[in-house]
């Protein structure tokens, strides 16, 4: 690769060890993709260090005890318990402690403990074509799919990234790559979150690792309708990215997004494309359900404002849990507005940093029994999001009900499962 000097000096050790580290993972990353030169970054979404695994928090604080400092603003993704409210999810106290570890270390750091999925709505956008990087498979599609951002799916390179501020270009961050290879029928009038998030998991089995481009909607999908479709793409593909004309920085037309000529054939979507992928994960006892869990990715303050008018002056059912999870920034917004109080006094919990699989529901390859990991018997889990479904079902190894939001909070407040179909 074809180094800066102020690259050089970090490769070589000038700039300190913590950045010599960093840099030599990032060049044997550019290394393994022929990339012939590094670009600046101007954000990243970095790895929360999971206190489930210890050895994952010790390369955190491997890192700062070298004097590591992020060079760019940098956000935290989600993690194993909400520190604050960890009672209400059950977590092991022990397990809540090493999270507050993770979280001292990465403010020594200089990031923003943001512990979501969404960082965006908790106001971190970065701009158009901004190099970046995440480890968030949500992050990066909905950077390089509605912002227009450049972003690759990383792992724990983003954390390097964020203390070189650099990352190798290859991949997303080359013009050549952000052009559609999937033209994308939608022949279905989509209603809410749930239905995008059952076309992108639909869409996503038969692209792979390609980047659809979609038509055919009858109405411009709002930011969380696109929130949705992504986070499902990313789900059951490889999908980085996904383009929709006039939605999608910089492409006006379903033609130009594919450089000037579109596919002879195309990827059709209809009802019954969408109402597959509902029965596919809608396999659980209607009536025996252990959990009802909203907002998968992380909630928007206008998903919060939804939930809290769904469930107005109701109740949910005895012997029913409802979650909602979200950011800690769009939990202290719904707080100010009122709406964590009227969520809670209808029977939900309102949950930050962490979402039903990461926490003590989450079914580990190696489980540390020393941290009370011990996860219960679980029957089935009800969701509104496709994402949500798929972990639920590889990591929890249980049964899943999905369907639309109304239905969902609407199954909480009866015990009886309301199924979605289009």
């Amino acid at each position: 690769m074809q180094l800066t000097r102020d690259e050089q000096e970090m490769l070589d050790g000038s700039q300190g060890e913590a950045k010599q580290i960093a840099m030599k993972g990032l060049v044997q990353l550019g290394d393994a993709f022929d990339a012939k030169e590094m670009v600046p970054i101007g954000y990243a979404h970095i790895y929360a260090g999971l206190p489930m695994y210890v050895h994952d928090l010790e390369l955190i604080e491997d890192l700062v005890a070298l004097g590591a400092k992020v060079a760019v603003p940098s956000t935290i993704n989600i993690a194993n318990a909400d520190i604050e409210n960890w009672r209400a999810t059950k977590a092991p106290e022990n397990l809540v402690r090493l999270q507050a570890s993770t979280q001292a270390a990465h403010s020594k750091m200089g990031s923003c403990c943001t512990y979501t999925c969404t960082p965006y709505w908790a106001g971190h956008w970065p701009s158009w074509n901004m190099h970046m990087t995440s480890l968030e498979s949500t992050v990066t599609i909905f950077a390089n799919s509605v912002v227009g951002a450049r972003c690759n799916r990383d792992g724990f390179f983003a954390v390097y990234a964020a203390i070189a501020g650099r990352y190798p270009k290859f991949g997303y961050h080359l013009d050549e790559t952000r052009r559609g290879t999937h033209l994308v029928a939608v022949d279905v009038d989509l209603h809410c979150t749930s239905d995008y998030s059952c076309l992108g998991f639909y869409v996503g089995l038969m692209v792979g690792n390609g980047v659809p481009v979609f038509t055919g909607f009858r109405r411009r999908p709002t930011l969380d309708e696109l929130d949705a479709l992504g986070a499902a793409l990313a789900t059951s593909g490889g999908v980085a990215m996904f383009i929709v004309p006039e939605v999608t920085p910089p492409f006006a037309t379903a033609e130009q997004a594919f450089g000037g000529v579109l596919p002879g054939e195309a990827v059709v979507v209809g009802p019954a494309e969408v109402n597959s992928i509902y029965e596919r994960f809608s396999t659980g006892s209607t009536a025996d359900f252990d959990l009802v869990h909203l907002g998968c990715p992380h909630a928007s303050f206008q998903e919060m404002k939804e939930y809290g008018e769904m469930l107005e002056g109701r109740r949910v059912k005895d012997g029913v849990e409802l979650w909602v999870t979200t950011s800690r920034a769009v939990r202290q917004m719904a707080a100010d507005a009122g709406i964590v109080r009227a969520l809670e006094k209808a029977g939900a919990k309102v949950i930050s940093d962490t979402c039903p699989i990461m926490c003590h529901f989450a079914r580990t390859a190696s489980p540390d029994p020393a941290l009370g990991i011990v996860p219960p018997p679980i029957r089935s889990v009800m969701v509104d999001s496709a994402k949500q479904a798929k972990y639920v079902r590889d990591m929890i190894q249980c049964d899943t009900l999905l369907t639309g939001t109304r239905e969902a909070v609407q199954a909480a407040l009866t015990g009886s499962f309301h199924p979605r179909r289009l």
